[in-house]
């Protein structure tokens, strides 16, 4: 029986790592996921003329993206059977937001961005990766920031005590089987 029945799998990790390519083939291959909501955000913003929302307002995006993700960990219902199903995989977690805010280092309420109640059953972390980066519309750090932000947001992880596993380089196929893996083992 797998080790992980009926769980919330957070996939996150610096920008640009591979997150959304990973939640989007797990999907393809039939696993519940749920989608990041900050691009959407970035992309609503940037239509209204507003360049980086998220250094311009970061309490306003962050509260945003906050809410959304909120809302989806709490529609989160567990399955039953034992498919694929099974997991729910999230494409980046709550923690991550309070990550992002200290990174930036900029005063908010911890009561506001308090995820000790959320709680992930692991995080599958996946490490900044220079030959895959791209900066594009939405991802406006380097790659240098990509890096900082990794360790922001594994720390953050490890103080909610979030069981963590760093996937390693590899083709998105490779990544998924030894994500996979470690879940059925």
């Amino acid at each position: 029986m797998p080790l992980f029945e009926n769980k919330k799998i957070v996939i996150s990790g610096g920008p640009g790592s591979g997150k959304t390519t990973l939640v989007n083939l797990l999907r393809r291959n039939g696993y519940v996921c749920v989608d990041e909501f900050s691009r959407t955000l970035i992309e609503n913003a940037q239509k209204k003329g507003e360049h980086n929302i998220f250094k311009s307002q970061p309490l306003y995006f962050s509260e945003e993206v906050w809410k959304a993700r909120r809302e989806k960990y709490e529609k989160f219902k567990p399955k039953i059977n034992k498919t694929k199903s099974s997991y729910t995989f999230f494409d980046r977690g709550l923690h991550d937001v309070v990550a992002y805010l200290d990174y930036i280092g900029v005063t908010y309420n911890p009561r506001q961005f308090d995820p000790s109640s959320f709680h992930y059953d692991m995080a599958m972390l996946l490490p900044p990766w220079e030959a895959i980066y791209i900066q594009d519309n939405e991802r406006k750090e380097d790659f240098e920031e990509a890096e900082k932000l990794y360790f922001y947001i594994k720390k953050t992880y490890q103080k909610y005590k979030i069981p963590i596993v760093e996937i390693p380089f590899e083709r998105p196929e490779v990544r998924i089987s030894t994500l996979l893996k470690y879940l059925n083992r």
